[in-house]
C-alpha cells in the first residue's frame, strides 16, 4: 500500500491511497475510484465499500473478502481538493469542469510517480455523483490525448503501441503522457435530475411504500414529466414523510441507529445537492462510516498515511458541497455519453445499478440509458452468481465498436459494494475481463 498527495495545481493537491492487486500487480489493470457527493471522500469507499479492509466498532480493521484489489490495482482518491485529506490553499470554484481537469492532472501525476504502471490498462470508477465525475473525466482524458505514429512525435515520452490497434497511437511516458485509458464504470449514477426524481418516487410506489390514491394523484398531476408545480411538491413532501424511517439509499436494509448517525452523512450530502434481514449480507454494518471516521481521525493512523498537518477527517465536505455549482448538479449527462460513444474512442462503458436504491434508482437510470437510442447488441437477460439470479444485463452496439453496457445488481442499494459486496466484485470482474 502507498498513500500521499499528487499536486494538481500550484495551490492544491489530491490525497490518494493506492493498494496493489492481490492477484498480479504487474499485469492487472489500474482502477481509480472516487466517491460522489459532490464533496465525498474516496477513502470512505476504501473503508466502507470495496477497499481491502473494513472498520469495526472496537477500532480494529478486518479483511474484506470482496475487496476490488483481488483483481485490480486500486487507487482511491479524495477529490475535489478540500475533501478529506486533500487540500487547497486558496478559495476555489467547484464545478464539473474543474473536477475533470484536476482529476486528469491527478491521473497523469500518479502514473508519473508510479511509472511501473503507466502502460497498464487504466479504468476509472465511481458511484452516485460519479455520474457526473466519470463521463466528464473520460471526456477530458480522451480529448487531451496526444496522438502519434512514432517516438519522434512525442518529445520527452514515447509512442505507445499496445499491438491491439492501428495507428495513430498515443504518446506515453514522461511528463504529460496519456494513460492507457480503456473506459469507465459507474454505479447508481446521478445523470439527469427529472429522471432521478421520478425514479425515486416510482421506486417507492413499486415497493408499495405509498398508498395508491396518492400515487395516482402524482401521475394525474403530470409530476412524472414535470414535478415543479405546487401540487407535485406537496405530494413529494408527503412521500418523504411516509418514508422518513427508511434508508432511501438501501430501502430493504437496516439503518444506523446510533445517536450521531454519521454513517448517513454522505446520504445527507447528496440529498442536499439534489434539493432533497436474512436477505442482507451477514457482514452488513450500517454504522461502519462512524467507525471509519473514528479510525481515520486517530493520530497514529494519519501519521502512517502521511497526512499533511492535523486534519479532522469527515466522509463528506459541507464546504465543497455547499459551494458546488448547482447548474452543474442539474445538468444532463446524456450528451457526454453520446459524445464518448459516437466519437470512436474505443472505450468500454458499464453503468451498473443496485435495484434497492431510490436516490439514483434503477427506474430513473433505465429512462435515460434506453433513451440514448443505441441498438441492442445482447438482449436483457439475467446474470447469476452461485446459482442465484443476481441481476440483469443488456448491452448496446455502435458502429465504431465502443461498448455500452447496463447491469442491475439485485437487492443492492446505492452503495453496491457495501450492500452486496460479493456481487459487486463479480460485476467488476465481468467488466474487466470483457464478459460485459
Amino acid at each position: 500500500m502507498f498513500s500521499g498527495y499528487i499536486p494538481v495545481a500550484e495551490s492544491r493537491s489530491i490525497f490518494y491511497w493506492f493498494v496493489e492487486s492481490q492477484k498480479s500487480p504487474k499485469t492487472d489493470p489500474v482502477v481509480l475510484w472516487t466517491n460522489g457527493g459532490p464533496g465525498c471522500s474516496g477513502v470512505s469507499g476504501f473503508m466502507t465499500e470495496q477497499g481491502p479492509f473494513r472498520p469495526t466498532a472496537s477500532g480494529d480493521l478486518v479483511l474484506n473478502p470482496s475487496a476490488w484489489n483481488k483483481v485490480a490495482n486500486m487507487v482511491f482518491i479524495e477529490q475535489p481538493a478540500g475533501v478529506g485529506f486533500s487540500y487547497t490553499t486558496v478559495p476555489m470554484a467547484y464545478n464539473d469542469s474543474q473536477a475533470a481537469v484536476d482529476n486528469a492532472a491527478f491521473v497523469r501525476g500518479f502514473l508519473e510517480r508510479y511509472a511501473a504502471f503507466n502502460e497498464s490498462a487504466f479504468y476509472i470508477t465511481s458511484e452516485s455523483y460519479g455520474g457526473h465525475y466519470m463521463p466528464t473525466l473520460a471526456k477530458e482524458l480522451v480529448t487531451t490525448r496526444e496522438t502519434c505514429t512514432t517516438d519522434q512525435d512525442c518529445p520527452g515520452s514515447y509512442c505507445l503501441n499496445d499491438k491491439t490497434k492501428t495507428a495513430p497511437y498515443h504518446c506515453h511516458g514522461g511528463k504529460g503522457f496519456t494513460p492507457n485509458f480503456k473506459g469507465f464504470m459507474v454505479g447508481n449514477p446521478l445523470t439527469y435530475m427529472p429522471y432521478r426524481d421520478y425514479g425515486q418516487y416510482g421506486t417507492y410506489a413499486g415497493h408499495n411504500l405509498l398508498p395508491q390514491p396518492l400515487w395516482d394523484q402524482y401521475l394525474k398531476a403530470g409530476c412524472r414529466e414535470n414535478d415543479s408545480s405546487k401540487a407535485c411538491q406537496s405530494l413529494m413532501n408527503k412521500f418523504d414523510e411516509l418514508t422518513a424511517g427508511l434508508d432511501p439509499y438501501a430501502l430493504d436494509f437496516p439503518v444506523c441507529t446510533t445517536t450521531q448517525a454519521a454513517g448517513r452523512h454522505e446520504r445527507h450530502t447528496l440529498l442536499k445537492a439534489i434539493g432533497k434481514g436474512s436477505y442482507f449480507p451477514q457482514s452488513y454494518t450500517p454504522c461502519d462510516t462512524d467507525w471509519a471516521t473514528t479510525y481515520l481521525n486517530r493520530e497514529d493512523v494519519q501519521k502512517a498515511l502521511g497526512v499533511r498537518g492535523n486534519v479532522t477527517w469527515s466522509q463528506c465536505s459541507d464546504t465543497v458541497s455547499n459551494a458546488y455549482s448547482q447548474t452543474d448538479v442539474v445538468a444532463p449527462m446524456m450528451p457526454i455519453y453520446q459524445f464518448l460513444i459516437d466519437g470512436a474512442y474505443d472505450l468500454s462503458i458499464l453503468v451498473y445499478s443496485g435495484d434497492d436504491d431510490s436516490i439514483c434508482a434503477t427506474l430513473g437510470t433505465q429512462q435515460w440509458i434506453w433513451g440514448l437510442g443505441y441498438p441492442v447488441d445482447s438482449s436483457w437477460s439475467p446474470w447469476e452468481m452461485d446459482g442465484q439470479v443476481s441481476g440483469y444485463h443488456v448491452s448496446f452496439s455502435h458502429a465504431n465498436k465502443t461498448a455500452l453496457h447496463f447491469a442491475t445488481v439485485h437487492g443492492a442499494g446505492h452503495m453496491v459494494p457495501a450492500t452486496r459486496p460479493a456481487q459487486s466484485l463479480e460485476v467488476l470482474k465481468k467488466y474487466l475481463d470483457g464478459t460485459w
